[in-house]
């Protein structure tokens, strides 16, 4: 038998060395093709999965947030000074992974139906708008800037690609003829972060656009018919100035503060508080928006509410609207003429702080023109003049230069070298006259608390004396009227304070000294006045004052409101004088009110029920370089929540009675409006 050589042979030869060619070639691509299979796995998982999946959630699933109420605002009665007007609108939604050429397309469309404001289209948004819509001329331009740079634009980031290209486009002018209504809702929704809600038109949205829109919603991804809220004012727009505004869609966000409220999570022409209230308690007014998860499956869209939101707090000031209308009246109608600036007034609660009016006019003294301005009483710096006085006895007291028993001086004309005279108004001619405190403080005897701070600055007044006071002069008697809250801000809760003016005090104005002793040299606020009285009023304490009395939650309607927080007094400091100092500076007060001295000088306030206790004040200022003159008042009602305090710039004449007018309407206002006399 003829034996099988292939079988002789098979532990001989390798199995694979016996195949043929072409199957040998066949298992070479079987395993090639295996290996690139697994090596595009894995660069699809671990390097491309990520985009993937936000491709895929793009496609399934995305947030749409919806409009949120903004809080109230209340007077302490619960009538609504600040409220919303609701309006329909038109909002966009940023999908997640929306490009700039699908924003230009849906931008294009609904062109076609809504014209909004272009003003604050920027050139950067022209520009870009430009190359998204012109890809062939974005291409060239990319090509020109290669060739120019060279290796520089091979290192360039898409970014800065796209900079350099924008800013090719302004160069040579190439926008000119883009539609600024498309490039401006281009530029608006661009400025939406992923997933976020932002509005393309707040507000006017006609009947006729709603359907329009509302009839292509498919073609434009995003796009929706809300709703938007804008502020309206129930009491009286007088109210704005002082609760603050909040900005819209075409004002957009405040520029001070755009890159905070970016980082916060705001969109460009989100609508923020812009002042006053409604930036200081912005986070509370703010409310919640809601969210709507939108699913497409297989085609069909569907939505799941998955937070419903929440209105903003609402917060009840202390202010009693009706009373606020009445101070604002009452100096509109009292202002004088001539170069008056205008008038500011605060009503406070000297126990608690919380103010039930702030009114104020300014005027412009050329056309004569009154625009309320209440925050004037915490923003306009004015030198208050002799209203300090009463500060100014008790610094006195403290240091020791004068007694409850020991407090008389002459009223005379005071001649310091270097320094003009100083006379008292109603004794210019300068005769010594004894005047004992309080009778200095009704008669607002100048050169008494003239001496009194040369004597807490370390010096005895000698006619003709040079100035010889301690080095801390100055400080000593600023301190002084610092523990009354004069020369500091007040703390109260809303933007836009001022602490006042403190003048030099070296060199040649050492002699302001003399001036600043009877309130003639540094400026203060109507604001801190009130607090400065208010320490008289409630027996030395200096409590911060306010004007939101509580923040008030509602459920996501804006109704079923609950008082979360409620204001509560704040003490800033304390004044320290014993019960015998305290009464020499309120008989004096009293006496200003109700005295029958013939050089009184609070005889408007006389007759007044319950009697008032009162100082008052005129300073020598200069406007439109005119010789003028500054009225102030401070007044409080013993044991009942009352003090008030006012300025009047500008005056042209002397002593006229203005401020004693208009503090007098102010206080019957107060009983005939806030609460009833006490019997």
């Amino acid at each position: 038998m003829k034996r099988n050589p292939y079988l002789e042979d098979r532990d001989k030869n390798d199995a694979r060395a016996n195949l043929p060619a072409r199957l040998k070639l066949l298992l070479g691509v079987v395993i090639a093709l295996t290996m690139a299979l697994i090596i595009q796995l894995a660069f699809l998982t671990i390097k491309q999965g990520p985009a993937f999946e936000t491709e895929v959630s793009k496609s399934d699933e995305t947030v749409e947030l919806g409009s949120a109420q903004r809080g109230l605002i209340y007077d302490s009665t619960g009538k609504v000074i600040t409220g919303n007007k609701p309006e329909a609108a038109v909002t966009y939604t940023r999908g997640k992974t929306t490009t700039s050429s699908e924003i230009a397309k849906t931008a294009k469309i609904l062109s076609k139906y809504i014209s909004i404001d272009t003003s604050r289209l920027s050139d950067r948004a022209k520009a870009d708008y430009y190359l998204v819509t012109n890809s062939t001329e974005a291409t060239k331009i990319q090509t020109k800037l290669q060739k120019q740079y060279g290796k520089t634009a091979d290192s360039w980031s898409t970014t800065q690609l796209s900079t350099y290209q924008a800013q090719y486009v302004m160069n040579h002018n190439l926008d000119k003829d883009i539609d600024a209504n498309q490039a401006m809702i281009f530029q608006k929704m661009s400025g939406a972060y992923a997933l976020s809600t932002t509005y393309i038109q707040e507000s006017g949205v006609s009947d006729k656009a709603q359907a329009e829109i509302g009839e292509r919603l498919s073609d434009m991804p995003g796009i929706k018919i809300g709703e938007s809220f804008s502020r309206d004012y129930p009491e009286g727009n007088d109210f704005e100035p002082m609760v603050g505004t909040v900005t819209n869609e075409s004002t957009g966000l405040p520029e001070d503060r755009l890159h905070t409220l970016l980082a916060q999570g705001y969109s460009q022409n989100e609508p923020v508080g812009s002042f006053a209230l409604e930036k200081q308690y912005e986070s509370l007014l703010k409310g919640s928006p809601s969210q709507t998860v939108i699913s497409t499956m297989n085609g069909v869209k569907s939505s799941d509410i998955k937070y419903e939101g929440q209105a903003g707090d609402s917060l009840k000031l202390t202010i009693n609207s009706a009373f606020q209308k009445k101070v604002q009246q009452i100096l509109e109608d009292n202002l004088p003429s001539g170069d008056v600036q205008g008038a500011y007034a605060t009503v406070i609660n000297p126990y608690t702080g919380a103010i039930y009016a702030m009114g104020g006019v300014s005027r412009d003294s050329k056309t004569g023109t009154k625009t309320a301005n209440p925050l004037g009483n915490i923003n306009a710096a004015i030198v208050m003049g002799s209203v300090v006085k009463p500060a100014i006895l008790a610094t006195g007291f403290q240091k020791g230069v004068v007694t409850p028993t020991n407090n008389t001086m002459y009223d005379q004309a005071i001649k310091i070298q270097g320094t003009p005279n100083i006379t008292s108004y109603w004794n210019q001619g300068g005769s010594p006259v004894a005047v004992d405190a309080p009778t200095a403080l009704e008669r607002s005897s100048n050169t008494y608390f003239v001496q009194l701070g040369m004597k807490i600055g370390g010096q005895t007044y000698y006619p003709g004396e040079q100035l010889k006071l301690r080095s801390d002069a100055f400080q000593t008697l600023r301190n002084g009227l610092a523990q009354f809250g004069l020369g500091t801000k007040t703390g109260i809760d809303i933007d836009g304070e001022t602490a006042g003016y403190r003048g030099p005090t070296t060199g040649a104005n050492i002699g302001k000294y003399l001036y600043e002793s009877f309130g003639q040299y540094d400026s203060y606020t109507t604001m801190q006045l009130a607090r400065y009285v208010s320490v008289i009023a409630n027996g030395g304490y200096l409590v911060q004052p306010h004007l939101v009395g509580s923040v008030l939650q509602s459920d996501v309607s804006g109704k079923n409101q609950k008082t979360v927080w409620t204001a509560q007094p704040e003490l800033q400091g304390q004044v320290s004088l014993t019960t015998d100092q305290w009464n020499v500076i309120k008989n004096g007060m009293y006496r200003v009110a109700n005295g029958s001295d013939p050089h009184n000088t609070g005889s408007s306030l006389h007759g007044l029920s319950p009697e008032v206790y009162a100082k008052t004040g005129t300073a020598e200022t200069t406007t439109n370089g005119h010789s003028t003159y500054t009225e102030s008042m401070v007044a409080y009602v013993p044991g009942q929540p009352f003090a008030m305090s006012l300025a009047i710039p500008g005056l042209n004449s002397y002593l006229d009675g203005t401020n004693g007018r208009i503090s007098k309407e102010i206080i019957n206002a107060f009983w005939d409006t806030v609460m009833n006399k006490p019997s």
